[in-house]
């Protein structure tokens, strides 16, 4: 009998193969199999090149068709280079000698899973050349070789026309570091966040245009202008962000500073420093800065040379507010602010630096395009073009125009297999308005940029009239002015061309609504902007009636003269005065006789009436990666022996008590995201980011309502989201800032017909606290990203939360600190305290009467997971209590009363017969502890003594 057979539903298929690119190059930027989205497996976390990358995307294109998998050597084409390993080997097994290619750059890929289809899928590659040459050498001019690609904020307004701010380090805060009830909300932009007891610190970066009132900052409290991201002591939350604002990211450092209180929390403090760049469209730049209780300072650079400089120091309680204009030109900016040390404990609102600048163009500086002006230089230079000689190049003048096509942003990207050296340049110079010439006086390369400032006015020529021996004269564009221009650019948001046209309306108007419209190519531009830019200028030029012609004349000077020199004609039969025109030919004819052709020049910065229309695109491009909410916290002991087991966990904790993990849930932020990276940093300067863990998205919901700290129902916003989730979840509410915990409950359903949420309060090593509406559940249970980093008690580890789609990931904008406590040796605090029988009164009779239930670590990491009002557990071994009275009197003073161990009994009656009468209320504080360690969160509760009835009163009526 033949035993069963399989059968064979598909065959997965793997590759070896060497993918050529071409000439050196720095890095390979992105690969985008199919079109599915740029992966980066050979850009480090620093954004350095790496020799071997790894992809991993089995599933990219579907279930059946499979994805791509495997590792990518890469050669970035060095004289150097050695060859790949496993490529020596397989040209050793042939009798092939080991070849390394140098000056060649190519990616190797070895068992490399294709899919299931058979064959490669389409490969995009990214890669990356500006600041070396083409034979691998430093770029020329490196400094100004890459242009950062910046794009339109149109929004129906011109360049010039969009206020954007900036302004730092803005806080607001309630009473005291003790932790007292705050109540009220925070009003940051329009979204409101509800205060409540602990909560004592607020910070706001602002990204949005704003304002601050003129003099005293102060009186603004507690509204906090328009902003778009909602700061806490721990880092930054983006709360939404305003398209285009080129702004730079919030950076700081961390000191450490002595006990604050006499519960040994400390403030932390932070230097606040950082730098960034923006566009500026020429003109009146208008600033603002304010600061108290530190310095300040503010530098403002273009081309690395500072052009506004601003230190300050101020004493508290003083403020210092200045404010002023500068008349900036046109180009690019870099603005760098150092704030000085700032404590994050309550303060009035500080609004430190404020800039109000006219920009429509933000910047992205790590990915930007070569500047045309090294493109056209190499293309002379290098010995697989033209091959001149670098001294037949007039560097000062290239550098001229380096300079000015930097400020201007017009940089280009572009890949070509083959291509005549004159129609490369003669491309390039159309793209930037722009001519290169061979200087007939010196026989060097020049470039001449048609720009109205380009020459000085001592370099314009002039011909006297009786020197002109023949003219030919004819009006170009006055019948067929062309007063439309179809553009064509390559969008690589899109990875496609894309187009749109610009009409000019006054020509268009004058030919009765006649439209005359040509084609405009940009193929190396790669955003519509710069189309935009240079196409106006070209229309400018097309659709105004300008002379052209020849003339003759015997001139000796003019046997000087060169192309694309501009000269001011006079020819009083034709014009008046005269006329200014750019030289295009320079014919030597016998004797001393030249002739030379001309064209008038249309001033490319005067006012064009013109409408730029974009067509919708078809495609839908997919969405970039958004910021995702997401909260890191030190992870409780249950947690970590869910992540490591039980028996790892103790023995490191046997050998260090202080040992502890970081753990992170996230909300999925938009629907084409599979997950985020969690990454983490020590917070030294220097050390780099580490890619820590990937985060699966956890079902999130957002309070409806307040809750107290006896709620265990209460309505959240989407239910549906969480309705299937199995009874005995985890949930992760709240935020582990410094010194406030969170808080965890466990599910327990969601009504069907209500939509009314169930849980327990207060699991695991956290208390039941309040929480106000929009306050945000994790629904994360046992299994959470962690960083498998082992920190210690007093490390500040910085986390943040990069959401990742199939266009990118994002990047680390802001962070969120986390401050090691010890907290998975820690004892679990006492739990289902009551006060003469009641939860939290607010009033007690006589001498109150504590009753409390035991927890323990160890018993909580199997079955279910106890609530805060569930009953009692065996007592973890080595733990006592510690009950602490406080006495408050009528003005707030605090006294201690009472602070006592009572070991391990689970009642304890306080008598306060022996308390003066001038105290009004009492704080209550009981907490567990083990070896000295203390419970990470402690029951705290206030009450007061209630009025008695007076006695033995004596009525006197009065007649």
């Amino acid at each position: 009998m033949g035993g069963s057979s399989k059968q064979v539903t598909g065959y997965r298929h793997f590759a070896n193969f060497l993918l050529f690119i071409g000439n050196p190059i720095e890095k390979v930027l992105g690969i985008n199999f199919d079109k599915r989205g740029w992966q980066t497996p050979l850009i480090g976390e620093q954004k350095n090149p790496l020799p071997v990358g790894v992809v991993d995307l089995p599933n990219l294109y579907g279930e059946n068709e499979g994805g791509v998998k495997g590792l990518i050597h890469a050669k970035y084409g060095t004289k150097t280079q050695s060859p790949v390993d496993f490529y020596v080997d397989y040209l050793a097994k042939n009798d092939f000698p080991p070849i390394a290619y140098p000056y060649q750059s190519y990616l190797t890929f070895k068992d490399f899973y294709l899919g299931n289809s058979g064959y490669m899928k389409e490969m995009l590659l990214w890669p990356k050349r500006i600041h070396v040459r083409n034979d691998g050498r430093p770029q020329w001019y490196d400094e100004k070789a890459e242009i950062p690609e910046i794009s339109y904020i149109s929004e129906g307004k011109s360049w010039s026309e969009l206020p954007v701010s900036l302004s730092l380090n803005c806080r607001w805060g309630g009473s005291s570091i003790g932790g007292t009830d705050v109540g009220g909300t925070a009003t940051i932009g329009t979204a409101s966040f509800p205060l409540f007891e602990g909560e004592t610190s607020y910070q706001v970066r602002f990204m949005g245009a704003g304002e601050i009132a003129n003099g005293d900052p102060v009186g603004a409290e507690p509204s906090l202008y328009a902003s778009s991201i909602f700061v806490h002591e721990k880092g930054m939350i983006p709360v939404s962000e305003k398209k285009g604002t080129a702004l730079p990211p919030l950076r700081w450092k961390t000191n450490a500073m002595p006990n604050f209180d006499g519960y040994g929390n400390g403030p932390i403090v932070r230097q606040f420093y950082g730098d960034g760049y923006f566009y500026w469209g020429g003109g009146e730049f208008h600033y603002k800065l304010a600061t108290s209780l530190n310095g300040a300072n503010v530098q403002l650079l273009r081309n690395n040379t500072a052009v506004f400089n601003f230190g300050v120091n101020a004493v508290s309680p003083d403020w210092l507010f200045t404010e002023g204009y500068l008349v900036l030109e046109a180009g690019l900016y870099e603005v760098r602010y150092d704030v000085g040390v700032r404590y994050t404990e309550y303060s009035k609102v500080r609004p430190l630096i404020h800039f109000t600048a006219k920009v429509a163009l933000s910047s992205r500086i790590d990915s930007g395009d070569i500047n045309p002006i090294h493109k056209i230089r190499e293309i002379i230079t290098d010995d697989t073009a033209m091959n001149k000689p670098e001294s037949d190049v007039n560097d000062i003048n290239f550098i001229k125009a380096a300079d000015r096509i930097w400020d201007e942003g017009l940089g280009i990207s572009w890949s070509i297999t083959e291509k005549s050296c004159l129609e490369a340049i003669n491309e390039l110079c159309g793209h930037i308005e722009a001519g290169v010439r061979v200087n007939r006086q010196t026989g060097l390369y020049e470039m001449v940029l048609f720009r109205d400032d380009w020459f000085e006015e001592s370099e314009i020529h002039t011909l006297a009239i009786n020197k002109i021996k023949s003219m030919s004269l004819e009006i170009a564009n006055a019948d067929e002015a062309i007063n439309q221009l179809n553009v064509s650019y390559y969008n690589r948001e899109s990875i496609k061309d894309s187009s749109f046209s610009i009409a000019e309306n006054a020509s268009i108007r004058n030919l009765n609504g006649r439209v005359n419209a040509e084609d405009a190519d940009f193929p190396y531009f790669m955003n519509q902007r710069n189309a935009a830019v240079v196409a106006q200028w070209k229309l400018k030029q097309m659709s105004s009636p300008v002379w052209k012609g020849s003339f003759t004349t015997a001139e000796y000077n003019a046997r000087k003269w060169n192309r694309y020199d501009l000269l001011k004609l006079a020819w009083p039969r034709k014009w008046h005065g005269t006329i200014t025109v750019r030289i295009m030919k320079i014919n030597l004819g016998i004797g001393t006789d030249v002739s030379i052709d001309f064209v008038e020049v249309v001033p490319y910065s005067s006012n064009l009436s013109s409408d730029i229309v974009i067509d919708e695109p078809i495609d839908v491009a997919p969405q970039p990666p958004l910021a995702c909410q997401y909260e890191p916290f030190e992870m409780p002991y249950y947690l970590a022996v869910m992540a490591l087991g039980q028996r790892q966990v103790d023995e490191e904790l046997s050998y260090e008590n202080n040992f502890g993990l970081v753990g992170v849930v996230a909300e999925k932020p938009q629907s084409n995201s599979l997950y985020a990276v969690m990454m983490t940093h020590s917070g030294i300067e220097g050390e780099e980011w580490l890619r820590a863990a990937t985060i699966n998205y956890e079902p999130v919901a957002d309070l409806d309502q307040i809750i107290s700290r006896t709620s265990t129902s209460f309505t959240v916003k989407d239910s549906s989201a969480i309705a299937e989730l199995p009874i005995g979840t985890l949930i992760k509410c709240g935020s582990d800032w410094i010194g406030t915990p969170g808080e965890w409950m466990v599910f327990q359903g969601v009504d069907p017909y209500t939509g009314v949420l169930s849980v327990k309060r207060g699991a695991l090593d956290s208390l039941p606290q309040a929480w106000g509406i929009n306050t945000k559940l994790y629904f994360c249970g046992n299994d959470v990203a962690y960083d498998s980093t082992e920190y210690v008690a007093g490390e500040e580890v910085l986390v943040s939360a990069l959401t990742t789609t199939p266009s990118g990931m994002l990047e680390n904008k802001g962070s969120i600190a986390i401050e090691m406590n010890a907290r998975a040796f820690r004892p679990y605090p006492p739990a289902n305290v009551k006060i003469n029988g009641l939860y939290f009164p607010e009033e007690v009779s006589g001498n109150p009467i504590l009753t409390w239930v035991n927890r323990s670590r160890s018993q909580q990491t199997g079955g279910d997971i106890l609530g805060w009002f569930d009953g009692g557990v065996t007592l973890e071994s080595g733990v006592t209590y510690q009950l602490i009275v406080i006495m408050i009197d009528a003005s707030n003073v605090e006294t201690e009363f009472l602070n006592v161990n009572v070991g391990t009994v689970n009642t304890y009656t306080v008598d306060l017969s022996t308390t003066p009468s001038s105290a009004k209320q009492f704080k209550i504080i009981l907490k567990s502890v083990r070896d000295s360690y203390e419970s990470l969160q402690r029951f705290e509760h206030y009450v007061v003594k209630p009025l008695t009835a007076p006695q033995n009163l004596t009525a006197i009526y009065n007649q």
